[in-house]
């Protein structure tokens, strides 16, 4: 009963928190989205995210029956039958939540004792963390096979069983000592319905076959915390384990173009790319066609050639304006990102004040600029977000601006008399709804005297 009861406020928790999950990222993408004009990354709701899968496959069983260390030979493996239904929410193209449910039978065989270990597992539930392993390597469009891994924790519920011609109870075998009878078998069974808590690891190999059914081929192994799977536990052995190789078929919910669990949000910005490629190179083909065409029709009508080719000459007058305006344009550009006037921002994660490794070559950049000009001062601001009180985030604001000033003093020698620091706490944010980007310290010119 206390197994059942467990089972079922483990589903009820983790579903409930994959629906809180889903809801509040829901309301945080519709503000975030209605306050960007532009973003390449895919928003998650753009995918199908839910899907449930049936999965079936042979069990082995690595438990004290199936090692030297409690009988004398290495015995044959007996494998058992396993039976699975999954439940999974993808978070990201990378990382989902999945809910694992599985019973079937586990068993081992011993020849010299005439062992035969056949233990039905009522159920073994786990919730896990899912990993999109081949989300981070495929770029190709339409690739059909992905690899996925999970790791979790959860309870599983069995019924051990062994049968052997050694005739012991459970003090005898806690004390290890035995008394045979090799022209009997014995049964035992008294351990009833038993419960233990396990840990799974998978890898699986999902292969495309329509838009809603994916094919998974999967080996999970499973560490259970005790030693009574074959009856033969014992207080020196602190875990058993099986394995289950299993192929499934997976159904994919929504209404979507793409599954999430197929998308590389890179390897689609790669392939953008290269369509505005074909698009660029499309349009040279085509105008170099005009203009052959053009030619001809000059050739053709003599009396209209000289009409004509002023009218090219000035298409392509006014082309190569656009194209120096166009090189102009993105030279000041660059100017103005490479030049002095640039001050960057230091960014921080939630309550830290420490400079990250990513920040290093922006701080170099301020530090060329005041090496540079000798008379110019900067104003170091420290910001945070609005998560925590007002104290609190004028003193981490403080923190990060002072941690700014001690790393160009520190590494780049820069004068201290310079560089002076303020606190501004959680006034300011420059982003409404984007915590992270208020996390900062910003600089400001004082003093730039040439």
């Amino acid at each position: 009963m206390k197994s059942i009861k467990f089972l079922f406020a483990g589903i009820v928790l983790a579903f409930g928190s994959l629906t809180l999950f889903a809801q509040t990222q829901g309301s945080q993408q519709t503000t975030a989205s209605s306050s960007q004009s532009f973003d390449l990354m895919p928003k998650r709701s753009d995918f199908n995210t839910w899907s449930v899968g049936l999965n079936v496959g042979p069990s082995v069983f690595y438990g004290t029956i199936t090692s030297s260390a409690y009988y004398l030979q290495r015995p044959t493996l007996n494998p058992g039958i396993f039976y699975g239904l999954t439940l999974k929410k993808s978070l990201t193209h990378l990382l989902g939540l999945e809910a694992d449910l599985s019973m079937g039978d586990l068993k081992g065989k011993n020849d010299v004792h005439h062992a035969t270990m056949d233990t039905k597992v009522n159920y073994d539930f786990s919730i896990n963390g899912v990993f999109t392993i081949g989300n981070f390597t495929w770029l190709s469009r339409n690739h059909k096979i992905n690899f996925m891994g999970s790791v979790g924790f959860g309870q599983i519920s069995f019924l051990p069983k062994l049968t052997d011609d050694m005739k012991a109870d459970k003090a005898d075998i806690y004390q290890r000592t035995f008394k045979q009878y090799p022209d009997s078998l014995f049964q035992h069974t008294g351990l009833g319905n038993t419960s233990e808590f396990t840990f799974p690891v998978s890898l699986g190999v999902l292969y495309d076959l329509t838009h809603h059914i994916n094919l998974m081929l999967r080996y999970r192994y499973t560490v259970s915390m005790g030693s009574k799977m074959d009856y033969t536990w014992s207080p020196l052995v602190y875990s058993q384990s099986y394995g289950w190789a299993s192929l499934g078929v997976i159904y994919i919910f929504g209404k979507k173009d793409r599954n999430i669990d197929w998308v590389n949000p890179i390897g689609d910005i790669y392939n953008q790319i290269a369509d505005v490629k074909k698009q660029i190179a499309g349009l040279a083909d085509t105008v170099k066609k005009q203009l052959a065409d053009e030619d001809q029709k000059m050739k053709d009508l003599q009396g209209k050639v000289d009409k004509q080719l002023g009218d090219v000459n000035t298409r392509i007058d006014s082309m190569k304006l656009n194209i120096n305006d166009m090189r102009t344009t993105i030279n000041n550009y660059n100017t103005t990102m490479s030049g002095d006037s640039y001050l960057p921002s230091l960014y921080f994660p939630i309550d830290g004040s420490t400079i990250q490794y990513i920040d290093y070559e922006r701080l170099a950049h301020l530090a060329k600029l005041l090496v540079n000009h000798p008379d110019m001062k900067l104003m170091i601001t420290g910001n945070c977000d609005e998560s925590a009180s007002n104290d609190y985030n004028k003193k981490l604001g403080q923190m990060r601006a002072d941690e700014a000033k001690k790393h160009l003093v520190k590494v780049y020698g820069i004068d201290a008399n310079r560089l002076m620091t303020e606190s501004k706490g959680k006034t300011e944010p420059f982003a409404k709804n984007i915590l992270a980007i208020n996390r900062r310290v910003d600089f400001t010119i004082i003093k730039n005297t040439k």
